[in-house]
């Protein structure tokens, strides 16, 4: 795998995240652990600390009207053990009587006559912790209290510290890999359904647009019936474009069969007025597949518009009267009155500009080709949370229900045309939430291309 696809690979990302929150927390152990293991240390040698200069101040006493001490081998070889032991014992009059008098404690000594009072200090150029306790002692003419000052260097202080600190770290550098291994073997637990369902899909044939039959975690149950909605849509958006295309095959068959019989029989046949027929029905075969050919492309594009193409305002007073006056050609065969009649309030509908020219073109164009006698009316109006543009003209309406005349490539009883223009209408009409509705009214047959107002 290559660093790219593993910087995007799920299970990196997440153990690098678990990585770097387990090493964030290390850190802030670690930290925990040295205060910990210096705090632990400092009050272990202050206990030894503390007990040594009582021990020694229950050795002071006077003798001879002087003051006296003893200092207990053991306990001063104890704390030497550690560290350098440097002690003073002062008397009432303020002579140091044992130890080194350059050893000087800044302890109160009101505080030093109730308990041991322990200080930092430098002695000899060494940090060193400090003990000063007094101890009252009979001697007249003075305060009698003598102090007792004990200190001792922190080296083993800090080594034990150190020593503590690092075990504390072996111990969270252990179970931070520990850790870290179960996530990962827990992240590839986690992924293996997403593995099952990459197989499934892979192995699948590319007509094969089932549901997915692997039980989605779940987190991604919603990915996964996402995935199963577009492939439902895909596959039906793919049963349309087949049957469109064999259809569409089957149709342009005829005419190009129709074509190919007037080449041969005008190929065959000398100058006549029988070749002037066959050129003119030559020329309205070429017409007939010129038409069939524009709308299946019509078709076909707006099969693919209906889900993929942007939305905009549409404004049908101005979009019906452009295609009125594009759709109508200069000279018809007969004489037709044409008229447009807008709605008050200038509908505006949220829709594909072009689907809806393209849908009312073929209603317009079927009026003219197969309803009006002489009379074209194009309506504009809008209710309640609805708009359309209807065409009605005088002719003797639809043989056959809307339903069975909407399908691609049904023909009414006349067997002319493409059967192609109520289907675009009527999927265009759909695709905005509408619908293609049909009515008979004082001579008159209304085509209705409803949409959802915005």
């Amino acid at each position: 795998m290559r660093l790219s696809e593993l910087r995007l690979s799920l299970r990196f990302r997440i153990i690098a995240v678990l990585a770097v929150v387990l090493a964030a927390g290390a850190v802030v152990l670690g930290a925990a652990a040295w205060q910990s293991s210096s705090l632990a240390a400092q009050q272990a040698y202050d206990r030894l600390l503390r007990g040594g200069a009582v021990q020694i101040a229950e050795n002071v006493y006077v003798q001879g009207g002087v003051v006296t001490v003893e200092p207990p081998v053991s306990t001063i070889a104890t704390l030497a053990d550690y560290d350098l032991v440097f002690y003073k014992v002062v008397d009432p009059r303020g002579i140091v009587v044992a130890g080194y008098e350059d050893l000087v404690s800044d302890a109160d000594p009101v505080e030093t006559r109730a308990g041991v009072v322990i200080e930092d200090g430098t002695y000899q150029g060494q940090p060193v912790r400090i003990a000063t306790l007094a101890r009252q002692i009979d001697m007249p003419g003075t305060n009698n209290w003598s102090t007792i000052v004990v200190a001792q260097t922190t080296e083993a202080r800090r080594a034990l510290a150190r020593d503590l600190t690092l075990k504390a770290l072996g111990v969270i550098a252990v179970m931070s890999v520990l850790a870290l291994l179960a996530a990962a073997y827990a992240v590839t637990l986690a992924l293996k359904p997403l593995t099952r369902i990459e197989r499934e899909i892979a192995s699948r044939r590319p007509d094969d647009l089932r549901p997915i039959a692997a039980e989605p975690p779940l987190e991604i149950r919603n990915l996964v019936e996402a995935i199963d909605d577009f492939m439902r849509r895909l596959s039906e958006r793919m049963a349309v474009m087949q049957r469109f295309i064999a259809d569409a095959a089957h149709q342009i068959r005829t005419p190009l069969a129709a074509l190919d019989a007037q080449v041969e029989i005008l190929i065959g046949t000398p100058p006549s007025r029988r070749k002037a027929d066959t050129v003119k029905r030559i020329h309205e075969r070429t017409a007939e597949l010129g038409r069939l050919t524009g709308q299946l492309l019509d078709h076909a594009m707006v099969i693919h518009r209906k889900d993929a193409a942007a939305t905009a305002p549409v404004d049908l007073n101005e979009l019906a009267k452009a295609v009125l006056a594009k759709a109508v050609p200069l000279s018809l065969s007969r004489e037709v009155d044409i008229a447009f009649e807008p709605a008050e309030g200038s509908p505006v509908v949220n829709g594909d500009a072009v689907s809806l020219r393209e849908a009312l073109g073929n209603l317009i164009d079927n009026a003219l080709k197969h309803g009006a006698r002489s009379r074209l009316v194009v309506a504009v109006g809008e209710g309640p949370g609805r708009a359309w543009i209807e065409v009605a003209d005088d002719g003797e309406g639809f043989a056959a229900p809307l339903t069975e005349l909407a399908r691609p490539f049904a023909k009414g009883a006349d067997s002319t045309g493409s059967g192609l223009g109520l289907s675009i209408a009527t999927e265009v009409a759909e695709a905005h939430g509408g619908g293609l509705t049909v009515s008979r009214e004082n001579g008159m047959t209304h085509v209705r291309l409803e949409v959802a107002c915005s």
